[in-house]
């Protein structure tokens, strides 16, 4: 007889067993599917008429449960099964006998399950809570979990009085070890054993996370069907995963009898809400525990997890205290360096310090630094970029590195096991820890490959459980959650440090780009201004040859070409100087400043006079100076176009009813120089016009020649001196232009 009705187990497919759909129970009980709306009964086990003598199972289809029940139950209320998850037990009278019942709402139907009911006498409430008070203060003393374990077992042995008791906890490939046990006289000794995943395959691990107990009376019983075996209403097999009564894999039942074992009872151990282990009993024959004990088993193997995760959270807390307190000294030691390369290059470490690695190294910036025992510089670059293709998360650990990573196996005594924490995958920038390669025997209950092949080409669990040595190669020690943590944590630090160093370096680049920004921009100014001079500061020389041009033309005398040539050659002289200047100042470095010099402000003030010679021959204007500051200390080419623009004007703009008269002075006053054009010439009106005296192409006389730019550049050019330029005006008496410099500007 088979579980299923289409469908074969053996150990090819163990993994992938359906056993939620499993269509037979266990015979110590009997099971009843009902309709959910209707309380109908929809499926029934085939025993059921060894538990009610009067009912059949195929006449208890669609009627409902009422029929079942006594003629005097009236402590039953039906309604209590339709509660979401009544894990029970209630009791239930069926043809005048009282049983357990249990139920659970699965994918719409009601799974309602009995087992016969057994009193629970006071004497044995009292013996039962005396042992579990003694546990938990036995427990509340105890350091190591294989001694919380230990405890836990006796405990279980003498309340069930199994054969065998022992604990086994999953590593992180789900194979288990056995950490603890308790036996009788005459059973084999599975203490320090391990046992392959395939034991308790993936269905069966997330099956002792829905159902913490679980009870196999009679391994050699026969199993009772479920009829019908497809529910009549969804046309396909009941859920009952979560049963009591729901018949084992056949692969198990075959496996606990290979074993030797006539009856087992396990309780599922899950810390902080994850599957740690398991309790497992075993005896040699058939044996039914009641509900009481194994509930009190569930409470005991509770208080085991509970001690078990306190232990832990007390080692944890210590241990990351320390780690963390390692980690920020050895942070506040980069911090002490200018930039993170620097400090790295100098620091030392100890990785023990805060993990339980043996190896650190920083793959950061292209350089590799390394602390303690690593693989090489070249090794890490190419796990470096192994790390980039294979990290989906910024966290990656692994204790065979060599099985994920081929290139590892030559380094596997040094770096079995790595926990890589990613800074910056883009860069490869990865924080490396390393644990050594633990080489130890591993002690197996029999061969852990199990299978052999036998009659029929079908696959069956190993018969033998004797001692199978193996020794592990490429396997680190594990990677704790302290470690992960402090890896993090560390990991985080350095990459603030790293953005620190970065930041540090863009504001520099910042402010060399803000100066050479500052430079390019004084120099296109200067550039600008050097344009404007060339077109402003020449067009007056040119307007002198033009005027003596015009002087010859219309009196050809040979005196009028003799003065008209000398006055050419003198203005052509200034203009060339002034030109040479100009490329002279064009090309100097970017880098460099306009450079100063020392002029004497007679010369420059007599260059201009020649330079405007037809216009002061014109106009008749008189000169006076009165330099009390014979010398000023700046760029030239500035000079003589503040100059320029200041006399030019002071000729442009003077009054028809007098001869010009053009007073220009220089004088100290504390520590700026003073130097001053006046005129008695046509003057303005500031109240209205003083706002854009400097403005640029604002003019305020009528006059063939004004562009209002020459001001505007003077300003400009006096301020980039450091200079300031004010004005004084009257209409019709005349206007003072004064700029003033600092000292030795």
């Amino acid at each position: 007889m088979q579980n299923y009705k289409d469908y074969q187990v053996d150990l090819t497919n163990c993994d992938k067993e359906p056993i939620h759909i499993i269509g037979r129970i266990q015979p110590h009980g009997f099971l009843l599917i009902l309709n959910k709306e209707t309380l109908l009964i929809e499926q029934v086990s085939q025993n059921i008429s060894d538990f009610s003598p009067d009912h059949s199972p195929e006449e208890l289809i669609d009627k409902p449960l009422q029929v079942l029940l006594s003629a005097h139950e009236e402590a039953f209320n039906p309604e209590l099964l339709l509660q979401p998850d009544h894990s029970g037990p209630i009791i239930i009278s069926v043809a005048d006998s009282k049983f357990f019942g249990f139920s659970h709402l699965s994918e719409g139907k009601i799974v309602l399950e009995c087992e016969r009911y057994t009193s629970y006498l006071d004497r044995e409430k009292i013996k039962h809570n005396t042992i579990l008070s003694r546990l938990h203060e036995h427990l509340n003393t105890i350091e190591s979990v294989e001694e919380l374990g230990e405890a836990a077992a006796e405990t279980v042995m003498d309340m069930l009085d199994y054969d065998q008791v022992y604990i086994m906890r999953f590593d992180t490939d789900w194979h288990t070890e056995v950490i603890a046990e308790c036996r009788k006289e005459g059973m084999t000794s599975y203490l320090g054993h391990h046992f392959p995943a395939t034991d308790i395959p993936e269905p069966a691990r997330a099956l002792l996370l829905e159902k913490k107990v679980r009870q196999i009376p009679n391994v050699g019983a026969q199993a009772v069907e479920i009829i019908p075996y497809v529910n009549p209403s969804t046309g396909a097999p009941s859920n009952i995963l979560r049963s009591e009564l729901r018949n084992p894999s056949e692969i198990h039942l075959e496996y606990l009898r290979n074993m030797g074992v006539a009856a087992s009872m396990s309780f599922s151990i899950v810390v902080r809400g994850k599957l740690w282990g398991v309790l497992a009993c075993q005896h040699k024959k058939p044996v039914f525990i009641e509900v009481w004990r194994r509930q009190l088993c569930q409470l005991i193997t509770q208080t085991l997890a509970d001690s078990i995760a306190a232990l832990q959270e007390k080692r944890d807390m210590k241990q990351y205290n320390v780690f963390k307190r390692n980690e920020q000294a050895f942070i506040s030691h980069l911090m002490q360096y200018e930039d993170l390369v620097s400090a790295l290059s100098q620091a030392t470490l100890d990785p023990l310090t805060f993990t339980e690695a043996t190896g650190v190294a920083l793959v950061l910036n292209k350089q590799v630094f390394t602390f303690g025992t690593t693989p090489s510089s070249s090794e890490l670059s190419k796990l470096a970029k192994w790390l980039e293709e294979r990290m989906d998360e910024k966290v990656y650990s692994t204790q065979q590195l060599s099985k994920q990573f081929s290139e590892a196996e030559a380094y596997r005594e040094t770096a079995s096991g790595l926990l890589a924490l990613e800074i910056s995958r883009y860069n490869q920038e990865y924080l490396l820890f390393f644990k050594p390669e633990i080489k130890k025997k591993r002690i197996w209950a029999g061969n852990p490959d199990k299978s052999v092949l036998e009659e029929g080409m079908r696959l069956h669990p190993r018969k033998s459980f004797e001692n199978w040595e193996q020794v592990v190669k490429g396997n680190s020690l594990p990677w704790s959650i302290n470690e992960i943590e402090i890896g993090q944590l560390l990991a985080k630090d350095l990459t603030a440090l790293r953005l620190t160093d970065q930041a540090a370096k863009l504001k520099d680049l910042n402010a060399q780009l803000e100066t050479t920004a500052k430079l390019l921009s004084f120099k296109n100014s200067q550039l600008q201004d050097f344009a404007l001079i060339m077109s402003h500061n020449l067009r007056s020389p040119l307007n002198n040859i033009e005027g003596l041009h015009e002087l010859y033309r219309l009196n050809p005398s040979e005196a009028n070409a003799a003065f008209a040539m000398d006055q050419v050659a003198e203005v052509a002289g200034n203009m060339s100087r002034t030109i040479s200047d100009l490329n002279l100042i064009l090309n100097i470095d970017l880098q460099a400043q306009l450079p100063s010099e020392e002029v004497e402000l007679e010369s420059i003030i007599q260059k201009e006079i020649q330079n405007m010679g037809v216009a002061v021959e014109k106009t008749e204007a008189h000169f006076e100076t009165e330099l009390q500051v014979p010398t000023l200390t700046l760029p030239l080419i500035y000079l003589e176009s503040i100059l320029h623009n200041l006399v030019s004007n002071a000729l442009k703009y003077y009054s028809p009813d007098r001869k010009p008269v053009i007073r220009i002075r220089s004088w100290q006053e504390n520590d700026r120089v003073c130097l001053s054009v006046s005129d008695n010439g046509l003057g303005m009106d500031l109240e209205k016009v003083g706002h854009k005296v400097f403005g640029l192409y604002k003019t305020f006389h009528e006059h063939e020649q004004a562009k209002g730019l020459g001001l505007y550049l003077t300003k400009i050019q006096t301020e980039s001196l450091g200079g300031q330029i004010s004005v004084k005006s009257e209409v019709g008496k005349g206007t003072t232009f004064t700029v003033t410099f600092p000292h030795g500007a």
